[in-house]
């Protein structure tokens, strides 16, 4: 990879990783005290449901236009031309938003009693109509910042937003609000977020332009990505309604917990995700692109495998130190879900090879193969082995797609990966075996395997480094 590419990928990584951290700092250092708050873990779990509500909602009001933006956006070097592009998609995803939001409303008896497992939840649905209206818009607006590569503004942006959000949060369930403080919480920031980036994105927006030819393109690239992003949303969100109408939402509220201490692994996954798309689109010329593409998969991979096992060998400590009651059964799913984010940046990043040549659909296949897979598993593994199963059941569906989304884009001549590669792969597999089955506290020691593989394979590419610097 030239210096030049190099130091643009590892500066955007670097830079959004930092982002992220900084924008999720204030949650995980926050997340102990709103559990000593909510000691009913079934508060939490409603909680939660609101989010993955707000998450399937804006997964459809969207309609793949944020990506879509970015694809179109880069297609030419005109500055008229780029603000018919954001002004469109944004028209697009207010009219979209508008009607989705007041179907949730209108059906929220139904729409409760599926993702909370009864129907007295409405207001949660109701309050979610307006989440999923807030973030879309929200999406839309924020883009131009991050295909102008602006990052000090993301750093300002996501700490501001925490802030509000959990100092509202927790004032209001110190006076009695309950789970209803999070989400009151979460509405304001999203709403000040909103009107945050349009007042600093307001010169690329114009309401009264739109396009039709570029409206076409737009949906073009867009929809065949819509269901792409549903499936992430039921990779990430199926699992806690199983949950919620097999287990209960006490249990909802454990697994959650453990997501989102999980969730750390998405400082990484978040800054590869906000430097990937600008790096991508701006080499994706290149003649060497499916060389330098392949090189950033396998070096993520190996990345990433070091630091699932570096995490679990601090899993039990973690939880035991800053959880109490029942939230210190999370840890059972750590594992399994810290490195499911990890698995979808490597699914993205040989995706993204579908995005350039214009073939997004065949992400859809591979996706769908390795949804299908989980929900198949859940259903099978979570009332024989709770919320463990459940979490398992995830990573192997995102496993599967990982392997699809590879052979397809081997086969298109889109991506090679050395056979070296597998060698640390083989290493997690037998550890997550180890871990699974016997569940015994010294297993995770089990994981300096991962680390002992990474070092034999990559040994040569690890002194190169050393010699760098």
């Amino acid at each position: 990879m030239p210096k030049s590419r190099k130091k643009l990928f590892i500066e955007n990584f670097l830079a959004y990783g930092a982002i992220n951290a900084l924008d999720k700092i204030v949650p995980l250092v926050m997340l102990p005290i709103v559990t000593r708050f909510l000691k009913n873990t079934a508060d939490y779990g409603r909680f939660e449901m609101f989010n993955t509500i707000v998450g399937f909602g804006s997964s459809f009001a969207i309609l793949g236009m944020y990506d879509a933006m970015f694809r179109e956006y880069f297609e030419k070097d005109d500055t008229k031309y780029r603000s018919l592009v954001t002004s469109t998609a944004l028209r697009i995803v207010l009219i979209s938003a508008s009607i989705l939001s007041l179907i949730l409303i209108v059906f929220s008896r139904y729409v409760s009693q599926l993702f909370l497992g009864n129907t007295v939840n409405g207001a949660i649905v109701i309050m979610a109509a307006l989440g999923v209206f807030l973030a879309s818009l929200r999406t839309i607006v924020s883009a131009p910042t991050r295909m102008k590569n602006k990052r000090k503004v993301y750093i300002f942006s996501g700490i501001s937003y925490s802030l509000i959000y959990y100092l509202i949060a927790i004032f209001l369930i110190r006076n009695g609000f309950s789970y209803n403080g999070m989400i009151y919480g979460s509405l304001i920031a999203s709403l000040y977020l909103l009107f945050f980036f349009y007042f600093l994105n307001r010169f690329d927006f114009n309401l009264s332009l739109f396009n039709n030819h570029v409206s076409k393109e737009l949906f073009k690239i867009g929809v065949p990505l819509i269901p792409v992003f549903v499936i992430y949303w039921a990779f990430q969100s199926m699992d806690k309604i199983m949950i919620a109408n097999m287990l209960g939402l006490d249990q909802v509220g454990i697994y959650s917990i453990g997501a989102k201490v999980a969730s750390v692994s998405n400082f990484i996954y978040m800054a590869f995700a906000g430097g990937w798309q600008y790096f991508a689109f701006s080499t994706m010329k290149d003649n060497d692109q499916v060389e330098l593409t392949s090189k950033v998969f396998e070096y993520l991979g190996v990345f990433s495998f070091f630091i699932f096992a570096i995490a679990i060998l601090f899993n039990d400590f973690a939880f035991n130190i800053f959880f109490t009651g029942d939230y210190t059964k999370g840890s059972t799913v750590f594992p399994y879900l810290f490195l499911s984010p990890l698995l979808l940046m490597l699914f993205q990043t040989a995706g993204n090879q579908l995005l350039v040549v214009k073939k997004t659909y065949l992400s859809t296949i591979c996706l769908a193969g390795g949804l299908f897979a989980n929900l198949i598993l859940n259903y099978l593994m979570i009332p024989r082995f709770g919320i463990r199963g459940a979490a398992l059941a995830t990573l192997i569906g995102y496993t599967i797609s990982v392997i699809a989304m590879i052979i397809l884009t081997y086969k298109l001549s889109l991506t090679h990966i050395q056979s070296r590669f597998f060698g640390p792969v083989i290493a997690v597999v037998t550890v997550l075996m180890l871990v699974f089955l016997s569940q015994s506290h010294y297993t995770k020691y089990s994981s300096l395997i991962i680390i002992f593989f990474i070092f034999i394979f990559y040994k040569n590419d690890l002194h190169k480094i050393s010699l760098t610097n």
